[in-house]
């Protein structure tokens, strides 16, 4: 099956996981999240003043989601991702980040991107001409079904294995259906797991209710993330002091870690609050 996933993965740049999170724990996993946005949102404002926010809320996406719940937790370390990454990368994967998304009825933003660090849009990035290996891998938790009405994500199979994508001005229209585009569909609890190069981009959501996700990166021990963590030197010197786009990752707070699954602190461990 590894090997299965790992052509798919390497030819098409994507793949589907089914029942990663089990029927009967799907919806508790949902509403959690919903819950998570709009008890972050309470305090927006106070959080983004502070600038050290340990959870934050930018439109649909909740930033240090694990902070508030941990519902998903028991999933971010399913044995078959951790097939993919170890015959990939190793030992000492670790999670980049950790958020949910939710798309509301209405949403109609499509934006072509690939995700971090290969963004060109962000401080931090690669560079374009970037090389041609695996070394973000993103996994999308679907808490609602993927369908074409329900906004299921758009990616074009194969272009991981270009060397810029659309935020780095490659000549396609960011805005514009791709004539090779797939739409993804899948049941809720499924895993939409993908090298973070692909291009992809969100969908309208034409169904009465809103499409919820979990979004978690995993990354090979040698990436450095000092950029992404506030308080860094990395940090000050190609974000701060270029007044470039940030992209941030809150700490995990320790008390948090400390009731996470054995399987999964290995993956977030770098990430812990200092002190305790």
């Amino acid at each position: 099956m590894v090997e299965s996933l790992l052509k798919s993965l390497n030819e098409d740049g994507w793949l589907l996981l089914e029942n990663v999170i089990p029927p009967d724990r799907v919806d508790a996993v949902r509403r959690n999240v919903l819950s998570a946005r709009d008890r972050s949102l309470e305090t927006e404002e106070a959080k983004l003043v502070a600038k050290d926010a340990r959870v934050t809320t930018r439109g649909g996406a909740v930033v240090g989601l694990i902070n508030l719940d941990q519902s998903i937790a028991p999933y971010l370390a399913d044995p078959r991702v951790l097939a993919i990454i170890e015959r990939l990368w190793g030992d000492y994967t670790r999670i980049v980040s950790l958020g949910g998304l939710i798309s509301d009825p209405g949403h109609r933003d499509r934006v072509w991107h690939a995700d971090w660090p290969f963004n060109q849009t962000n401080a931090a990035h690669i560079p374009a001409p970037y090389p041609d290996s695996v070394q973000v891998l993103t996994g999308i938790f679907m808490l609602t079904p993927f369908t074409a009405e329900t906004g299921g994500t758009f990616v074009v199979p194969k272009s991981h294995r270009s060397s810029n994508n659309p935020t780095g001005d490659n000549g396609v229209d960011r805005g514009a259906p791709h004539p090779t585009e797939v739409q993804v569909t899948g049941e809720a609890g499924s895993l939409l797991l993908f090298d973070s190069r692909i291009w992809h981009s969100a969908a309208p959501v034409l169904s009465r209710d809103a499409r919820v996700a979990a979004v978690v990166r995993y990354a090979p021990w040698w990436i450095n993330l000092n950029p992404i963590l506030l308080g860094t030197d990395d940090h000050a010197r190609i974000v701060t002091e270029t007044n470039g786009k940030p992209y941030l990752v809150p700490l995990v707070m320790r008390e948090v870690f400390e009731s996470l699954p054995g399987t999964v602190q290995p993956l977030l461990r770098h990430w812990v609050e200092p002190g305790g």
